[in-house]
C-alpha cells in the first residue's frame, strides 16, 4: 500500500512579512500609549501613599513631643550651648520609629533636608546668631483654634539651594489677594481665599549652588502638589491626609499667630 506523504511546501512563509511586523509593532505602540500613563499614575499614587503613611508617623511624633513637652510645639531651630545647631525634626527623631528615610517623600526631586516643614508661624526659631534668643513664646495646643481644620506640616516644592527652608510661610500676601477679618469674619469670601496660582508657587526649582537662597517664599516654602494635584499636609491635632489643589482655604486652614503678626504689624511690614 503507498503511503500519502505530504510534501511541504517551499512556497509558504512561515515567518512575519514586514507588513505584519509593522502592524504587530502598532499594535505594540498603541497599547504602550494607552498603559504608559497608567503605569504612571500607578506608580505615583503608590509613592503618595508612602509619603502618606511617613507624614501619619511624623504627626504622631509631634503628639508624642507635645504631651512630654508642656503641651507645646517644637521651635524650628536653635543653637546648643555647645554651638550645636538643633533643628525641629531632631526633637522629633526620638519619638519616630523608622529610620530617616520618614523625612523624605519618593516623589522629591532630590534629596533635600527638608521636604516636609512646619509652619513658620508655628515653628519660632529660638537661639540663632540672626535672631537671637526665643523672640515669640512657644506654640502651645490651646492657642490653636480647629485644630483638626489648621495645617501645622504639609510638602512643599524644591528650593534652588542644596539645602531646604526649614519651614513653609502662612503668610496671606503669599497665599492669596486679601481677607480682611474683621472680628474673626472674613469679609472678603470667594475661591481666591485658595493658593494663588498666579503667583507660580506650586513648583520645584532646579538644585544650583549651596548660597542662594534667594527664593523666599517660592517654591521651596509653599505647598507643592505633586501627588496628581494633590499634597499630603499635617493637621495641629496630629492627623495626616492629603489634600486637593485648589482646595486649601487660606483663612480656614493655614495658622497665623496673631500676636506675631500684630508685632510685625508694629513694626511696619505685616500687612494685618
Amino acid at each position: 500500500m503507498l503511503m500519502n506523504r505530504t510534501r511541504p511546501c517551499r512556497s509558504c512563509n512561515v515567518g512575519f512579512t514586514l507588513i505584519e511586523l509593522l502592524v504587530v509593532i502598532g499594535i505594540i505602540a498603541v497599547l504602550s500609549a494607552i498603559l504608559f500613563p497608567v503605569f504612571t499614575q500607578a506608580r505615583e499614587k503608590a509613592r503618595s501613599i508612602v509619603c502618606l503613611s511617613n507624614m501619619k508617623q511624623i504627626g504622631l511624633a509631634a503628639m508624642q513631643y507635645v504631651q512630654d513637652n508642656d503641651e507645646t510645639y517644637p521651635m524650628d531651630q536653635y543653637l546648643t550651648p555647645d554651638g550645636h545647631q538643633t533643628m525641629w525634626q531632631d526633637v522629633l527623631q526620638p519619638y519616630v520609629k523608622s529610620s530617616g528615610a520618614v523625612w523624605l517623600c519618593p516623589s522629591f526631586p532630590t534629596n533635600q533636608s527638608y521636604e516636609i516643614k512646619p509652619s513658620i508661624d508655628a515653628a519660632p526659631d529660638g537661639d540663632t546668631p540672626w535672631g537671637g534668643p526665643l523672640h515669640q513664646p512657644l506654640m502651645h495646643v490651646s492657642t490653636v483654634d480647629d485644630q483638626s481644620d489648621k495645617i501645622y506640616m504639609m510638602e512643599t516644592g524644591q528650593n534652588n539651594e542644596a539645602g531646604g527652608w526649614a519651614a513653609f510661610t502662612a503668610w496671606e500676601w503669599d497665599w492669596t489677594d486679601y481677607v480682611s477679618p474683621s472680628n474673626g469674619v472674613a469679609t472678603h469670601t470667594g475661591a481666591h481665599f485658595e493658593l494663588r496660582q498666579d503667583l507660580h508657587h506650586d513648583c520645584d526649582f532646579p538644585v544650583t549652588s549651596p548660597g542662594t537662597w534667594s527664593t523666599w517664599a517660592q517654591c521651596g516654602m509653599m505647598p507643592r502638589f505633586r501627588h496628581q494635584r494633590t499634597t499630603n499636609v499635617i493637621f495641629f491635632d496630629g492627623h495626616a491626609k492629603a489634600m486637593v489643589a485648589g482646595r486649601i482655604d487660606w483663612y480656614k486652614n493655614v495658622y497665623v499667630n496673631t500676636g506675631q503678626a500684630q508685632l510685625w504689624t508694629a513694626q511696619g511690614w505685616y500687612p494685618y
